[in-house]
């Protein structure tokens, strides 16, 4: 075994007899290890930056997307409105049974959304064909023009116009829901 030179602190002395060597005493080598100590929980709260990063996009997110839609439903005011004066008018074809009333205020309720929605100068001068070309080019259809919707080109000239009121109805409630500007052109 190897001796280990005995170390005093300042002031002390070894006192050893003759033939005695200053060795330390052997101890456990493992005596001197600490206990295990678990590290501690982290706090949640103040969250690093990158936590408040995410929040602020997310909050700009959905306050944008928030605005969007408020802006999108209060654009389609017109058109909720529309559809209930739709509905009213089906109510009172139901209560008087005359085609040629209903056809004329279906027309006059069609135009009227046409202007709030498109140019006074595209849509005010239409009648006819090109009144109904417009109304298919609108919502890329072709049935005003092809289908039930012919009627609406010669029926204020009819004295008694023979339509399917029920499907002119829902064409008309199909056009209010789905007509594009960027169709128009």
């Amino acid at each position: 075994m190897a001796e280990v030179p005995l170390q005093l602190g300042p002031g002390q002395s070894a006192q050893l007899g003759p033939g005695q060597s200053a060795q330390m005493p052997q101890t456990d080598p493992l005596a001197e290890l600490r206990d295990i100590h678990m590290p501690q929980f982290m706090d949640i709260w103040p969250p690093a930056i990158g936590w408040w990063l995410l929040v602020a996009l997310v909050l700009t997110l959905l306050i944008y997307g928030g605005y969007r839609l408020y802006r999108r439903w209060r654009g389609n005011r017109y058109r909720r409105e529309a559809i209930a004066e739709l509905k009213a008018l089906r109510v009172d074809y139901q209560s008087h049974g005359d085609d040629a009333r209903y056809i004329a205020g279906f027309q006059a309720l069609l135009k009227r959304v046409a202007l709030t929605h498109y140019p006074r100068e595209d849509v005010a001068r239409l009648t006819g064909e090109s009144w109904v070309a417009f109304l298919d080019r609108t919502t890329r259809s072709q049935e005003f023009s092809m289908g039930k919707g012919q009627t609406l080109v010669d029926a204020n000239y009819l004295p008694e116009p023979a339509a399917d009121i029920g499907a002119l109805h829902d064409l008309g409630r199909h056009w209010i829901k789905n007509h594009r500007l960027e169709l128009a052109a």
